[in-house]
């Protein structure tokens, strides 16, 4: 029997048989990934998501060859000579800055303690929601026939494990006694720099931390439901940072934040005079997390604030305090300096 070799084609990662190999043997990624705003992509097929491990399963969108020889990493930017570079640009002629907003009253410290907001969910939501239920469970009745032991009767052979790290191949029974190397921790993408939480060893290439070697033991895991238990990256909520813009009436400022499927139970969405806290998971299949708090530029009457939770959006209705403008949604100062309107307004 032939020696098998390992495939280094971005995105297959299969070990094949040289003699079988043909034009389209391997399905794989010829871009680079990219990793921006909390989204993970391909450069050659623009499929992105904002969760790690469903990025790593997005599959190849090129058919070819398999080749046993890594891909060259991609040219750094040059670095120029103080001598070689361009002309500095002329600067840009400066917008005059309006007038400052003038507060009536005292800024509310931001330490008050906060309310919870009234939340509709609207038709739109209920729908998408009532769809995920069908599909969940059209497709729990499909595993029900899984052994009391586990769920090894309805692995195909091939599946990958699901462990974060682990590039082990289900291929029998006797798999299932193998020892799985794997990384518990979830993946950091951070100033040109990725590692996992677990080990901390740092790298700026894409590939060698691809290829680093779990720092944990135990088993083999062939379903994310059953990874979920050992695998941070699997079982909690990524963070994700939606997009969100406002706009504003004379007597209220309407916050939209973009995000599909919010799961209304993890709702929480509080606020005082001056701060508003958002917190909740989205998104139709493993879910992702959002978290932030708002330091208003204004004040608001948090009783007079509702939500109403849509299918692809969040509104939040704030309630002005007072019926004047704001020049833009939260304040500069930190809040732990608990500016007074005197302050805002010089």
């Amino acid at each position: 029997m032939p020696e098998l070799l390992q495939c280094y084609n971005t995105g297959c990662g299969q070990k094949y048989d040289p003699e079988l190999n043909n034009t389209d043997s391997c399905q794989y990624h010829s871009g680079e990934p990219i990793f921006h705003d909390a989204k993970k992509k391909w450069s050659c097929c623009q499929k992105y998501s904002t969760s790690f491990s469903e990025f790593l399963s997005i599959r190849g969108c090129t058919k070819g060859r398999h080749s046993n020889v890594r891909r060259a990493e991609p040219e750094k930017p040059k670095v120029f000579e103080s001598n070689s570079l361009p002309t500095a640009s002329p600067p840009p002629v400066s917008t005059p800055i309006p007038p400052p907003v003038t507060v009536s009253q005292p800024r509310p410290a931001a330490t008050e303690p906060m309310l919870k907001l009234n939340v509709e969910i609207t038709a739109s939501l209920k729908n998408i929601l009532d769809k995920m239920l069908a599909e969940k469970s059209t497709g729990d009745t499909g595993g029900s026939v899984a052994n009391k032991d586990g769920e090894t009767a309805l692995i195909s052979p091939g599946t990958s494990c699901k462990n974060s790290g682990c590039k082990a191949t289900y291929s029998g029974t006797a798999t299932d006694s193998e020892l799985c190397l794997y990384h518990p921790g979830i993946p950091i993408f951070h100033e040109g720099m990725k590692f996992w939480t677990c080990c901390n060893r740092k790298t700026s290439e894409f590939e060698a931390f691809m290829d680093q070697m779990g720092c944990a033991t135990g088993r083999h895991n062939w379903t994310e439901k059953a990874a979920r238990a050992t695998n941070l990256a699997v079982s909690i909520a990524s963070q994700s940072a939606c997009r969100h813009d406002w706009f504003q009436l004379p007597g209220q400022v309407t916050l939209t934040i973009y995000a599909k499927a919010v799961r209304p139970d993890s709702v929480q969405i509080t606020a005082n005079q001056v701060r508003l806290s958002v917190s909740f998971d989205f998104g139709p299949n493993q879910p992702e997390h959002y978290d932030k708090t708002f330091e208003l530029f204004g004040t608001i009457d948090p009783a007079g604030c509702t939500v109403k939770l849509m299918g692809t959006k969040v509104e939040i209705m704030l309630k002005k305090a007072e019926a004047m403008s704001w020049p833009r949604l939260e304040q500069t100062t930190p809040p732990s300096s608990a500016p007074t309107g005197d302050e805002l307004a010089s």
